[in-house]
């Protein structure tokens, strides 16, 4: 990152984060990547954090099935 031109971009932790996610898999990492930094592009963040990555990738809350409601 310091060679691309920002080494603060991203937090310490948010890189062990996107590695372990990732599972060496460079293809799931760049676009976990690219997904990560338009979102921050879109709410002028001036940081990427585990906080966004989790408001992105994080577990979704559970929606009832609509059918499940009348059982």
């Amino acid at each position: 990152m310091a060679e691309a031109g920002n080494a603060g971009l991203m937090t310490a932790g948010l890189c062990q984060t996107f590695c372990d996610h990732a599972m060496g898999n460079y293809r799931v990492l760049t676009q976990m990547a690219s997904e990560l930094l338009a979102a921050a592009a879109q709410r002028q963040l001036d940081q990427l954090d585990e906080k966004l990555f989790l408001e992105l990738y994080g577990p979704r809350p559970a929606q009832s099935h609509p059918l499940r409601s009348r059982l």
